[in-house]
């Protein structure tokens, strides 16, 4: 899932309607946030770590998926997402 998936899905979970908002919450600037939004991008680990907390989900999960996201390698990928489905992060 892209950094902007986790930060709609931050949004969602706290009903806040702004990026201003979701960016103060993970200690980033709302440039940050609109980076995440114009690229495909990923969290790294310590804001994937916030995004956990405020989602109740393991940590972990949040990382292994961000790590697969920038894997170049398909197998590599694949086995990542399965890891993060296994602790129910995708679920």
């Amino acid at each position: 899932m892209k950094a902007d998936q986790w930060i709609d899905r931050v949004k969602k979970a706290r009903g806040w309607d702004s990026d201003y908002r979701v960016a103060n919450e993970l200690n980033l600037t709302r440039q940050a946030v609109s980076g995440y939004r114009r690229k495909p991008m990923t969290l790294d680990e310590v804001t994937a770590v916030k995004v956990a907390e405020i989602l109740g989900l393991n940590p972990a999960g949040i990382i292994i998926d961000q790590v697969a996201e920038r894997s170049k390698d398909d197998s590599v990928r694949a086995t990542l997402h399965k890891m993060a489905a296994e602790l129910c992060i995708l679920c």
